[in-house]
Order: C-alpha cells, then structure tokens, then sequence
C-alpha cells in the first residue's frame, strides 16, 4: 500500500516596497508590489479529528510573519537590510520562517511569493 501525504495551501497579501540592489534595470529604483505568498504544507497523517493541520495556525502564523513586512521598505527590514529582497530571497526567508512554526509531523514544502499577476518565485527544499 503506498503512502500519500496531505497538502494545505494558505494565501494571504501585503504591501511593501523595495529596490534591488545591484541590479541593472528598472527595479534597482524604488518600487512597490502588492505580494500574494502562499505556503503549502504537507502532512503524511491527519490526527483524530481528520485533519492535518488547523488551517487558522497556518494562516495566523503567515500573518503573524508577514506583518514584520507589511507597508514597509524592505530593504531597510531584517534580514533584507542585509540581502537583496529579492522574490527568490523572500520565498527562501519565509519558507525557513514558517517551517518555525509547523509542528510536526507536518512540514512546509514550498512557498510562492507573486510580486506581481505574471510573476512569481517559488522556494522549496529537496530532502
């Protein structure tokens, strides 16, 4: 008998502005991007209730996270006073930040950070 593995996917916005350093291009200025992140958590097992994870511990611990972000200048916010806040950067950030918060045995298995309706950064760990 093979064995599956539960996904739960929560999205939520926020308001933040930045500039790439380094960058060779328009986005080295000043901007702004209203972000969607989703986070998507796995489970091999549901407890007896039948569910994985409380999607409100998933959503408050998103939000919780996010609200260092929310309608600031990134780049002036740890750890980005230090890195480019780079979608790629933020994806990778959040992923490790929420896998924090994840009480076992589930497991964040990939965030998507969309700075944009076309454009998005997706982190995720092989193990």
């Amino acid at each position: 008998m093979s064995s599956g593995l539960y996904a739960l996917t929560v999205r939520t916005s926020f308001a933040a502005a930045h500039r790439l350093r380094e960058y060779d291009g328009n986005c080295e200025r000043l901007h702004g991007h209203n972000w969607q992140v989703e986070v998507t958590v796995e489970s091999p097992t549901l407890d007896d209730r039948g569910i994985a994870l409380d999607f409100r511990i998933l959503k408050t611990s998103l939000h919780d996270l996010l609200s260092r972000f929310d309608h600031r200048y990134l780049n002036e916010v740890p750890p980005f006073d230090g890195m480019n806040p780079s979608s790629e950067n933020l994806a990778r950030h959040l992923y490790e930040e929420m896998g924090k918060s994840v009480p076992a045995p589930a497991r964040v298995s990939r965030v998507t950070v969309w700075e944009s309706d076309d454009a998005r950064a997706d982190y995720s760990r092989r193990d």
